[in-house]
């Protein structure tokens, strides 16, 4: 019975061209993952720390000094009152939305927020309502309507389009009917503010902003990510967040890589950012096109079948870049998802526009 049940659902999802696989792709030059500087390839020695586990959860025997000294130094990094460490992206939005959604909360949400910030507000009792992607006018409708508590949740940078979020308007917006804005800064970590503290920090926001989500696995090249907000949230998080509360901690060797990652930002940062905006330029010229504000450059093909072939394609050419497609992308948002890095390098470009 059981068997039926879950080869129907492949056998749905395989006749609508749909069906997910695992790939790697070794030897081909990234032009896809989210390792935006090259810090996940590079291996830096890190100082090594008494222990290999966690040995517990956060609330149990999983919390250390250095995890609270780290927290502090994020906090301090990314001028926020106070950090929370979550053990991914996924399971800090989760964590997050989940725990401020009630029956008497409202969610407006961009409609092209990620996954792990839906799933925090089904996860919720609130009410959710969505406003079109980065549309000022729809946010401001919404809001008018809406009955406090309210909560806006929108990305700084989209992880599938590239966009960049009208944070001032928003943040503006929230404040003038009283709703508070939470960011998810995944993919602008590092590659935004002086130091890559974000898009956030390099509007001077913060303060407008109750909450951020800063992610480790990206530009930074680690694991886990943060909720960024006031003493009172983290307090708040502690005592209700489910997928803090329920979950093994960071092993110290995770906690000992971030602190060397964030070192290694400080330092390099500017360096990486110009180099992308170099690379960036130097594609822009080349396919004579308007692209996005940030590394990712999706470039819409609109039919499954046909995006799916050329990243196969790009891949047979040594080039990995991968096709987005539904439920990741809505029906007709098909896209190849070109990402640029600071390696790589102006012939990489020339060679996948000739392969395109």
């Amino acid at each position: 019975m059981m068997s039926a049940l879950l080869k129907t659902r492949l056998q749905k999802r395989k006749s609508q061209g749909l069906i997910r696989t695992l790939q790697s792709a070794t030897g081909l030059i990234d032009m896809t993952s989210n390792d935006y500087f090259g810090f996940a390839r590079s291996f830096h020695p890190i100082n090594s720390l008494e222990g290999i586990g966690a040995t517990g959860s956060r609330l149990l025997t999983g919390h250390t000094p250095f995890y609270e000294q780290l927290e502090e130094n994020i906090a301090r990094f990314h001028r926020a009152e106070s950090c929370l460490i979550y053990n991914s992206g996924y399971t800090a939005n989760l964590g997050l939305i989940s725990t401020l959604g009630s029956e008497d909360t409202t969610f407006l949400y961009d409609l092209e927020i990620h996954a792990s910030m839906i799933d925090g507000m089904r996860l919720s009792k609130a009410k959710s309502l969505p406003f079109r992607h980065n549309n000022l006018e729809s946010l401001e409708s919404r809001l008018k309507k809406a009955i406090p508590p309210v909560f806006v949740l929108i990305e700084s940078v989209y992880s599938i389009s590239g966009e960049l979020a009208p944070l001032q308007e928003m943040a503006t917006l929230c404040l003038r009917y009283e709703a508070a804005l939470i960011v998810d800064e995944a993919h602008a970590t590092g590659v935004y503010g002086p130091q890559g503290e974000g898009l956030v920090v390099q509007a001077n926001l913060e303060s407008s902003v109750f909450a951020r989500v800063h992610t480790f696995s990206k530009a930074l090249g680690a694991h886990g990510a943060c909720v960024l907000g006031s003493s009172q949230l983290k307090e708040v998080l502690i005592n209700f967040s489910r997928p803090l509360i329920y979950s093994t901690a960071l092993p110290p060797s995770a906690l000992a890589q971030i602190v060397a990652q964030y070192e290694r930002l400080k330092v390099e940062a500017k360096f990486h950012q110009q180099r992308l905006r170099e690379l960036m330029a130097y594609f822009y010229q080349k396919a004579c096109m308007q692209g996005t504000q940030s590394p990712i450059q999706p470039l819409p093909i609109n039919r499954i079948d046909r995006v799916r072939a050329l990243s196969n394609k790009l891949q047979t050419k040594g080039l990995d870049v991968r096709a987005i497609v539904p439920p990741t992308a809505a029906r007709g948002k098909e896209c190849l998802r070109v990402v640029f890095h600071s390696f790589n390098q102006e012939h990489e470009i020339d060679q996948l526009l000739e392969a395109l």
